[in-house]
């Protein structure tokens, strides 16, 4: 088909006004840099700033399509929402689907699950804040594993959609003239806002938010309310060369036609070579691409750099931009699934290809008809949106609530002992949260019994609870998550030891940091059980010592200065050493060998499972050594956790018991139920010697 004089063509100009090629060369310029750099990041370090092109141009073109029915008086949300809907929902549900379908048969029930969390936020369009709450770092490797991570952009740009036809169409009822003021405005406060969260640390906060991206598409938002440029002029000239022989107006065409829009095309290609996921981003950095990215839709009308973007390829890549967006992610992450992330270069251009020719398709099957069809009125294209939200919430919702529908799907790869923890649907989930908010804003500590934890979580789920017996506690266990992942074990033995104890763990915080108010709330607690004469430390040491704000010396005279306070309290402080971390997770190698078969290089599967001493050594034993000398220094006894899950000179992350695969890790740090009852017996036979005993195992409900 031939690009130029597509059927998309028309529906551009009826949507959006006169159609202008170089416009979707800008597109193609937006999203192979995010192509190449999700198939392999040396390839374009900084190609995920095509995400922000794209944010120009929807701001552009929907406030562009807005003004001009404002000023025709034929302006409604209905039209604008139904306009959307037929450009936007058909490919973007069909995406969905597909992925959930290959996810069945590629992913055991664990991420199966996960998929379908994010099939729900992803079709309610608050993909962004559901990746932001799971993780919060775009670019952390646990993400990547999320076939549906891309759409946190598509999310942002559709709450930006919410909100600016309403605002435009208020403004210019009663007064048209402050339209360009309120949105600069806007614009201007946003920034500021990204800017600060980046240099406060908050820059999870600035990458997802719509009021820290709102800029970038208000920036397109201005540049369509600006007046006509004489590069628009110019083109009337070049065809009609008599109507004007004015030297001012040559120099001035000139100058903009040479000089701003090569300008544009410097920005944004130097943003894509000079940046990376390692760049403070967005904020300042994303401004190179933002203003690159208006000078070429503005004055690259004409001239060379109009000639490169409308050229064939990049017209074609523009057409099909958006389809191929919604597809090169999931082929990217399916890909890289069933090879274990071990690519080779032929894995590189097959990721590629195939995201065009799906992008392709999509494009021609999907996008084409429903945008140039009759049979999509208005009433059936809001039917059909109505619909296919209540069915892929209907279907990711079940997923999760059917813990991945364990007994139908991979029956041999569910075997496999995966104790992760069970998670409330999506809607269940974010409902909990927004209540435990409010709760605390207002001065109410709402308690909630979740399917995701065997304990009340209270304070707005800050991980404190009674274990073991009822009754006075005389252990007290504290830390971060790491000491959360020990409260399953610890809890099985001291009932089974008729002994009572409290946990509190805060995830990523340092409970041992008597600046922090954890600790002091913790501490608080402490002093109000006198018999909890044994109390026990467990940190993820590699997290507080890898932060770059503080020095080591740093941390280990905080956790000195912890311990000589808990003995003020007469009390015994047992600081755990910290369990050997894996490259790989164990059930999750074994389980998805089930499905998809071994992994090309087998050294996969033995680093996921056991890690040598002289390795755990290399990694974790100068730490050890330190919190030895701690222990000397304030009295505090060393416990050596790290042992608990050591056999025959190496550390181990699965067992196999009674021929089955029993994984001990929940995630690459963290101990399963079955690890953390190993780790509790052996606590147990160091708090409290006289009452050891062989080891035991958990009621079989409970594994």
């Amino acid at each position: 088909m031939n690009f130029r004089t597509s059927p998309a063509t028309y529906s551009a100009r009826v949507i959006h006004g006169e159609y202008f090629p170089h416009i979707d060369g800008i597109r193609a310029l937006a999203v192979i840099p995010v192509v190449l750099y999700h198939v392999l990041a040396s390839l374009c370090p900084g190609g995920f700033a095509g995400v922000d092109v794209f944010f120009v141009i929807s701001g552009y073109l929907i406030t562009g399509g807005i003004l001009r029915d404002l000023e025709k008086e034929r302006f409604t949300i209905r039209n604008f929402y139904y306009r959307r809907i037929r450009r936007i929902m058909p490919a973007y549900f069909a995406m969905i689907a597909g992925v959930f379908a290959v996810g069945c048969a590629l992913y055991y029930a664990a991420p199966l699950v996960m998929l379908g969390d994010a099939v729900t936020a992803g079709t309610l369009f608050v993909a962004n804040l559901h990746f932001w709450m799971l993780d919060g770092d775009y670019f952390a490797p646990n993400l990547h594993s999320q076939a549906l991570l891309h759409l946190w952009s598509l999310s942002v740009e559709e709450q930006f959609y919410l909100f600016i036809p309403l605002l435009c169409a208020i403004i210019w009822k009663f007064r048209r003239s402050m339209v360009a003021p309120v949105l600069a405005l806007l614009a201007l406060l946003s920034l500021a806002g990204a800017i600060y969260a980046v240099l406060h640390g908050k820059q999870n906060n600035a990458f997802y938010f719509l009021h820290f991206r709102a800029w970038e598409l208000l920036a397109g938002s201005l540049l369509a309310m600006l007046p006509a440029t004489t590069s628009t002029v110019a083109e009337n000239v070049s065809q009609h060369p008599q109507t004007t022989s004015n030297p001012v107006f040559s120099q001035t065409q000139t100058f903009k036609q040479f000089l701003l829009a090569p300008l544009g095309l410097l920005l944004v290609a130097l943003t894509y070579v000079c940046i990376s996921a390692k760049t403070p981003f967005p904020g300042l950095a994303a401004l190179p691409p933002v203003v690159g990215t208006a000078l070429l839709i503005r004055y690259g009308r004409s001239g060379w750099v109009s000639r490169l973007l409308a050229c064939r390829p990049f017209v074609a890549a523009g057409k099909i931009s958006y389809s191929l967006y919604l597809w090169h992610w999931p082929v990217t992450v399916f890909w890289k699934y069933a090879v274990y992330d071990q690519l080779y270069a032929y894995d590189c251009l097959g990721m590629f290809l195939l995201s065009l020719l799906l992008g392709y398709l999509s494009w021609k099957f999907v996008e084409l008809p429903v945008r140039t069809s009759t049979f999509w009125t208005l009433r059936r294209s809001f039917a059909f949106a109505a619909s296919g939200i209540v069915l892929l919430v209907a279907l990711g919702t079940a997923c999760v609530c059917g813990k991945g529908w364990p007994t139908v799907l991979h029956p041999k790869a569910n075997e496999v002992a995966c104790t992760s923890e069970i998670r409330d649907p999506f809607l269940a989930a974010r409902t909990f949260g927004v209540v435990r908010r409010i709760g605390l804003a207002i001065g109410y500590d709402f308690k909630f019994v979740t399917r995701c934890s065997r304990t009340v979580m209270e304070g707005g789920g800050d991980g404190s609870s009674m274990i073991g017996s009822s009754g006075q506690p005389q252990v007290f266990l504290l830390g971060d998550s790491h000491a959360g992942s020990l409260r399953y074990g610890l809890d099985y033995i001291l009932q089974e030891k008729k002994l009572t104890g409290y946990a509190v763990s805060c995830s990523s915080i340092d409970m041992f940091n008597l600046s922090l108010p954890e600790s002091q709330a913790a501490l608080k607690k402490l002093a109000e059980w006198p018999q909890a004469t044994r109390v026990v430390l467990a940190e993820m040491w590699t997290r507080s010592l890898a932060r770059q704000d503080r020095p080591h010396d740093h941390v280990y005279t905080r956790l000195a200065e912890f311990a000589l306070r808990v003995k003020a309290m007469n009390k015994t402080l047992f600081i755990a050493t910290d369990i050997a971390d894996f490259p790989h997770l164990a059930q999750d190698v074994e389980a998805q060998s089930r499905i998809v078969g071994a992994p090309r290089r087998i050294g996969i599967v033995q680093t996921s499972r056991q890690q040598s001493g002289a390795d755990y050594d290399r990694r974790q034993g100068e730490i050890n050594r330190n919190l030895e000398e701690v222990c000397r220094k304030t009295g505090a006894i060393l416990l050596p956790l790290h042992l608990a899950l050591k056999q025959d000179d190496r550390y181990v992350s699965c067992d196999v018991q009674d021929g089955h695969f029993v994984a001990l890790y929940r995630d690459t740090n963290h101990l399963s139920m079955e690890g953390s009852l190993r780790a509790a017996q052996f606590i147990m036979s160091y708090l409290f010697p006289e009452l050891s005993s062989p080891n035991q195992s958990p009621p079989a409900s409970s594994k």
